[in-house]
């Protein structure tokens, strides 16, 4: 892991964090919907072929149920460095919010990296795609409330972290739901 690569990466996520934090938005708890398909990458996906935010909301269901779309396209980034996509949706009534980052990487980070940071966690869930979680200290509390900076799901050179903001009925978010969110999303790619 270089130090160059990771505030590049830490950057754009926190961009899009950021952004779904300005929105005041949040969501509400569920389990994705069961997915199927490939289990490992082989390729990264180009920027094109990124699913949509209408997409992304079917395959994380219950997460944003009841939510509203901030911009149905979502918010494009590209640099040097990789591309990604984040959509976040809202709730008017709580300021509940949620956001679905996905980051493709060029040179992605790698299990030894995350492990190096103290940041790896081993997950069934993710270990069946040929991934691993990335998550501050290394441990996974799955019934722990999600934050701004959620587990992130990486698989290969494909980073998938959901994130929220804690208020309305987004504060009943679990960091396993996030991280069943993002399984789907990766599924969704496959």
């Amino acid at each position: 892991m270089t130090a160059v690569r990771i505030p590049g990466r830490i950057g754009l996520l926190a961009a899009a964090v950021f952004a779904l934090a300005a929105c005041g938005q949040n969501e509400e708890a569920a389990q994705p919907p069961a997915a199927s398909g490939p289990q490992i990458v082989s390729a990264p996906p180009p920027a094109d072929a990124l699913p949509g935010c209408a997409q992304i909301a079917a395959a994380v269901g219950d997460l944003v149920a009841g939510l509203d779309p901030v911009d149905e396209a979502g918010t494009r980034q590209e640099s040097p460095d990789g591309h990604g996509l984040s959509c976040a949706w809202r709730a008017a009534d709580d300021g509940a919010a949620l956001g679905v980052i996905i980051l493709v990487d060029r040179e992605p980070l790698t299990a030894q990296d995350m492990q190096r940071a103290g940041m790896y966690v081993e997950d069934p869930r993710v270990a069946s795609l040929g991934g691993f979680i990335a998550i501050p200290d290394g441990l996974l509390d799955g019934n722990a409330p999600l934050g701004p900076v959620g587990p992130q799901v990486i698989v290969g050179p494909v980073t998938v972290t959901v994130a929220g903001n804690g208020r309305g009925r987004a504060d009943s978010v679990t960091l396993d739901q996030a991280v069943d969110g993002a399984v789907a999303v990766h599924r969704l790619m496959r």
